[in-house]
Order: C-alpha cells, then structure tokens, then sequence
C-alpha cells in the first residue's frame, strides 16, 4: 500500500511540477533562460528581466508543496529575512509575487562557480592555509547573518559560489529567524551552523587529499594538518568542547592564521 502511494505521489509530481520551459515569460516580466535547478521544495531559474535587460534568479515554490501549509509559509518567511538582509556574500532579494498561483522570489545572479563544482567538477585543490582563509570570509557572512538573528541551516558546498575572490552564501531555503527564540533554541541553531562549517571545513581539507590510499580511516589519521586546525575542527564538530558563538569561531580562527603567517 505504502509503495502505491509513493508511485502515485510521484506520478503527480512529475506531471505538476514541470518546469516552465525556456523563453516562457514568467510574470510578464521575467523570461527563462534555463532550468537552474530543482530541489525538494522548489525549482530555481536563470532569467532575463525584461523590463531592466539584467539577468536575475527565480525561485519557484513547487506546485505540488502549495497545499502544504507549512511549506507555503516557509516560503513567506524565506522572503520576509532575505528582504531584511544587506550583505555582499548574500545576493539581494529584489521581488516575490504569486503567477498562476505560484510562488516565486527574485533574486540577484551570482555569475560565478559553485564550489561544489569548483571541487568536483574543476578538480580544484584547497591546501590547508587556503582552506582556512576560505573558510574565513564565509565566517564573516555567517556572523552577519547571526548578528541578524538568522540562522542559515544548511551551510554546504552546493550553498557557496564563488566569484573572482569574492563568496556567497545562497539557498535560505531552511533559514530559521533566532528572533523570539528561547536561549536554548537559539544555541542549537547557532551550534547547527558551526557544525555545518566544521564539515565544510573538511571537505575543503579532503579536495587535496591522496584519494588512491584511502582506507577509511578517521578524518584525524587521514589529513596531514597542524594541531590547531584539529582542534577548530573537532570543537565545530562538537568532539571536544563546541563554540557557542560565531565569534568564538572567529577569534579561534584568526589565531591559527596567525600563526600560519608567522
């Protein structure tokens, strides 16, 4: 029965949640260029405004999730904390309207390369020191967005972009605002943020490791890197005592470059 339901379920999927097809003009205002990417929840565009000749992203809410109540009303939020947001590693929101029932954002286009595929694609190495001073800048963005009582939540290599020498961090779609939060509450989500950069951390770390002698041993056995770099990992992993704020990140972290620099 179980499995009935899931067939059925992405049946309908598949015939409601097709994409709208290159030079549709979305909104009477926003044409397709192509299909960016299509996740659980929604199902992201490159397009040309057509009023200002720019390109620009858009976000759709997948029309199989709008009877979700919940879903529909984590998009609202998503708009409500981008909107509030004003930061060069986070592309602005400039619109969010309804077009044949259907939710979208608007957002600025981040003409650079997704680290993911900077790491898998372009076969890119990160040394440690590297490592550290990428990790750096994105520290910068997310105690900014900290400051702002935002929580990212899904801080991963699909949800930076790099251009030139500069990072973004996109994809709110699991921001949580920390505002009205108990103190506990807040911890966790701030806590969830520095473990997802100690991991991030690591995959950096991995993209210059010898993959051909892999033989899955911890992380700690594996990567040939200074103690202090150890060290920021496991607290952000929380194997030894965690950080409890960005800023503890922050100071331990400039600490190491220092000494690295030296």
């Amino acid at each position: 029965m179980d499995n009935w339901r899931r067939r059925i379920k992405h049946l309908y999927q598949f015939f409601v949640d097709r994409p709208y097809s290159p030079q549709f003009l979305i909104g009477n205002q926003y044409e397709v260029i192509r299909v960016i990417g299509m996740g659980s929840y929604g199902i992201t565009y490159l397009c040309e405004n057509k009023q200002t000749r720019g390109m620009c992203v858009l976000k759709q809410m997948r029309p199989s999730k709008l009877k979700n109540r919940e879903t529909s009303s984590s998009y609202q939020i998503e708009a409500e904390m981008l909107a509030s947001l004003e930061h060069d590693g986070i592309p602005k929101l400039r619109d969010a309207f309804h077009f044949k029932n259907n939710q979208f954002l608007v957002m600025d286009y981040i003409e650079g390369i997704n680290l993911e595929d900077l790491l898998f694609d372009k076969h890119y190495r990160f040394n440690e020191l590297e490592s550290l001073e990428f990790l750096d800048y994105l520290v910068d963005i997310i105690a900014y967005l900290h400051t702002q009582k935002v929580s990212h939540g899904d801080i991963r290599i699909p949800n930076v972009m790099v251009k030139n020498t500069q990072l973004y961090v996109i994809d709110f779609g699991l921001a949580v605002s920390m505002k009205n939060k108990s103190d506990q509450e807040v911890l966790e989500l701030i806590q969830k943020d520095l473990y997802d950069l100690g991991d991030f951390l690591l995959f950096l770390l991995y993209s210059s490791y010898d993959q051909i002698s892999r033989n899955d041993s911890p992380w700690t056995e594996e990567l040939t890197i200074h103690y202090s770099t150890e060290q920021l990992i496991k607290r952000l992993l929380q194997i030894e005592p965690a950080f409890e704020s960005i800023y503890q990140v922050r100071d331990q972290l400039h600490k190491i470059l220092i000494e690295h620099h030296a």
